[in-house]
């Protein structure tokens, strides 16, 4: 699975249209999302986990998801469906998950943003030794220019127990 997934994320980045880099102090992840050609409210999504503690292992996942229009009136918000395949070495999952997204919110100098998002699978779209899986995150940043974001968040990651649980610090861009 490793092998093929690696170059898959490595190869998107290329026509990818969102690129993050999050950074713990144990961990490194990249997520690209590139929007499915002539409709930007679908997007396929990939991300890989290095993990550097002694006991886990990396994570892996790719999926598509649709964002509708504006899920709240005056905001500049989306709500997201998705569906990801998520791997590590000992587990899989297929989870389906919603999201929460504010692209501009506040009348600041430079746009702020926010994303949350949760991912659930049962045991029946659970597989080898997980016979569940969540996953949530939140986040908050910053545009400093229109094409790159700062931001911080947190995560959690668990198939039956927690895999990992930890904030963050990130970078992106936007293209």
């Amino acid at each position: 699975m490793k092998k093929l997934l690696l170059p898959l994320l490595f190869t998107t980045t290329i026509f990818a249209n969102d690129v993050n880099l999050e950074i713990t102090n144990t961990t490194l992840a990249g997520n690209v999302n590139l929007n499915i050609p002539q409709n930007e409210n679908f997007k396929i999504r990939g991300t890989y986990l290095y993990n550097d503690e002694e006991d886990k292992h990396d994570y892996y996942s790719i999926g598509f998801g649709a964002a509708g229009e504006n899920a709240l009136d005056n905001y500049n918000s989306k709500l997201t469906i998705f569906i990801d395949f998520v791997h590590t070495k000992e587990n899989s999952a297929l989870p389906i998950g919603i999201g929460v997204f504010n692209n501009n919110f506040g009348d600041f100098e430079y746009p702020l943003f926010a994303k949350a998002e949760v991912a659930y699978a049962p045991q029946v779209l659970s597989f080898e030794d997980a016979n569940r899986f969540l996953k949530a995150k939140v986040e908050v940043g910053v545009k400093p220019i229109e094409n790159a974001k700062t931001f911080i968040g947190w995560k959690t990651i668990s198939f039956d127990d927690i895999y990992l649980s930890v904030v963050y610090a990130g970078i992106g861009f936007v293209f």
